[in-house]
């Protein structure tokens, strides 16, 4: 059995590793822990009209912890953000959702079946759950990851259109692909499927804007 089979993620081989090569990547926190980390920057949150923005992985994995965080900031008055792919059980998903001043929504593509080539899962728990969530009425921004190639097409933006315009939805943030992650590929060993991508040009990006705002959607590169 190879080693990596047997790890039990205590974090001793950090501890003895003399070269320092293995550090443990976070930690476990208690909602206080949490909390007081918040609590120093409520004054950074005031002058800038900032908050707190649970992201992830996937945050509704953990609905319990997640919900508390939010009920505790709210109970400060700190504006929150729940970010979510939306690949979760509806119950938890609308429990965390509903105590988050803003939900920001990750959409990859509409297509089930390129969703499942590209990430290996069908959408449609994810496309159900979106439109539930705008059933629900709270504060609700759909973040489209725009990938050369693979959902920037003309056909895609059709999709995307005609699915968020069904659903009632209208505020949409693009977000260009950026090769910012390349380099944790290289320092984990593992091969990068879109290592020769190049990020859009401006005009694409432009392009994509106007093909979903024509449809009268509300978008906005960035976000």
């Amino acid at each position: 059995m190879r080693a990596t089979l047997r790890c039990r993620r205590c974090g001793t081989c950090a501890d003895i590793c003399r070269a320092g090569a293995r550090e443990i990547a976070g930690r476990r926190m208690t909602l206080s822990e949490v909390m007081a980390a918040i609590e120093k920057d409520t004054v950074f949150f005031d002058e800038s009209g900032g908050g707190v923005t649970l992201s992830g992985g996937e945050p509704t994995a953990q609905p319990q912890f997640a919900l508390a965080i939010l009920n505790a900031c709210r109970a400060l008055r700190i504006h929150t953000a729940l970010e979510t792919c939306g690949f979760a059980p509806l119950e938890n998903l609308l429990r965390v959702a509903s105590a988050a001043d803003l939900v920001l929504y990750d959409l990859k593509l509409i297509d089930d079946e390129k969703h499942k080539r590209y990430t290996g899962a069908s959408n449609e728990s994810i496309l159900a759950n979106l439109q539930a969530l705008s059933r629900s009425g709270l504060a609700l921004t759909v973040r489209i990851p725009v990938i050369p190639g693979i959902n920037d097409s003309t056909a895609d933006a059709e999709d995307f259109a005609r699915f968020l315009t069904g659903a009632a939805l209208r505020s949409v943030h693009l977000l260009p692909y950026h090769r910012m992650g390349a380099g944790k590929y290289q320092r984990l060993g593992i091969l990068n499927p879109l290592e020769s991508l190049e990020p859009p040009s401006e005009e694409e990006i432009r392009s994509f804007q106007s093909r979903l705002s024509c449809r009268g959607l509300d978008v906005r590169v960035g976000g």
